[in-house]
């Protein structure tokens, strides 16, 4: 077995473990075990019509089609992965014209084929880079850039707002290409994109652990650890859902959860670009607001009237009452602040009440 060879076993076998893995992780819904499988599935095309290629590479000349076709195969998947991706651990953009851009890049690549526009094999079965391959290069590098553009979109609604460990993975898939890309006989584009896919898996499946899943906020481990390490000035605002009880035992924990879900999503609207929302118990909630601290009531009014909104049409929810206090590192204690935030929250449920 020659290195290339070990590469592309190596290669596969990385996918092979990514795919059982998001297969038996109880955390991935189904539907993501299909995406991030099927982004597997696509990787695993592509390295296996590179190695075909590299292997009838000057062999036998009744082999020229399969050569030919191997490249074809590959040229038009690779655009494929990084789309795939995207689905799998973003948020897609403008779905319906990825579909037909990477359709027109397929059939381009299909007419190139037999114009040698793009590739050639000679008539020793040697193959060659032709005039328009940087149509291919453009094509598979903007989809990659797209592809961590809707990661970086999907990542606002796990509140991962930047992240440093997409930049370095894509800095990482960066070097494997250009490599390629400027000495070929260097084949590491697709190894480094396998292991790229497996270091996503890894960031969305530790993204994943941070959530609530009923309601999409950060949860209380989150939570707890953000209080440890709190070095900055801000407000704590402690939020409770009133007779959430009852609602839970008049109709269900089915309509519970859809309100907690529905409070939860307002709590993200007004406060998410200025802070960090977490589900801290039942129907508890906290927001650690850090930015724009003087815009604190007119948020507060606003959520007021957002949860106005919500009890229109959903007449089982009765209100949610908020509490709120300031914490600075240099004259206060986080746990007393918490406290204040809390007794301010339970004096205002006390009146909403009684009321």
């Amino acid at each position: 077995m020659d290195l290339y060879t070990a590469i592309v076993f190596l290669s596969g076998f990385t996918l092979v473990i990514t795919a059982v893995d998001a297969i038996t992780n109880r955390l991935v819904s189904q539907k993501n075990k299909s995406e991030i499988v099927l982004v597997s599935l696509f990787i695993g095309i592509a390295i296996f019509s590179e190695w075909i290629g590299v292997k009838t590479n000057g062999a036998d000349v009744s082999l020229i089609w399969l050569h030919k076709g191997a490249k074809l195969v590959e040229f038009c998947v690779a655009p494929l992965i990084s789309v795939a991706a995207a689905i799998a651990y973003g948020k897609v953009k403008r779905p319906r014209v990825i579909a037909v851009i990477l359709t027109a890049h397929a059939v381009f690549e299909i007419v190139a084929l037999f114009n040698n526009w793009v590739f050639s094999v000679d008539a020793e079965n040697i193959y060659h880079r032709e005039g328009l391959y940087w149509i291919y290069i453009i094509t598979f590098v903007l989809s990659i850039i797209y592809s961590f553009v809707c990661m970086v979109q999907g990542n606002k609604k796990y509140q991962a707002r930047f992240s440093s460990v997409l930049i370095l993975i894509l800095c990482f898939l960066a070097t494997g290409i250009g490599l390629q890309m400027f000495h070929s006989e260097i084949r590491v584009d697709f190894m480094c994109v396998a292991i790229g896919n497996l270091l996503l898996y890894n960031y969305y499946g530790i993204v994943m652990s941070q959530m609530d899943m009923t309601t999409r906020l950060l949860n209380r481990r989150c939570y707890e650890r953000k209080i440890e390490t709190m070095k900055t000035a801000a407000y704590i605002l402690i939020f409770d859902i009133n007779k959430f009880k009852q609602i839970n035992d008049t109709y269900g924990h089915a309509e519970g959860d859809r309100c907690l879900g529905l409070v939860a999503g307002q709590i993200y609207s007004v406060y998410g670009k200025n802070g960090f929302c977490y589900r801290i118990g039942g129907d508890e909630f906290c927001v650690i607001m850090y930015k724009q601290l003087s815009m604190l009531e007119k948020l507060n009014r606003e959520f007021e009237n957002a949860v106005a909104h919500l009890r229109k049409s959903n007449l089982k929810l009765s209100g949610v009452s908020v509490g709120y206090a300031y914490y600075d590192k240099n004259k206060t204690n986080i746990q007393e602040v918490i406290e204040e935030a809390d007794e301010m929250m339970y004096r205002n449920k006390n009146n909403n009440i009684s009321n």
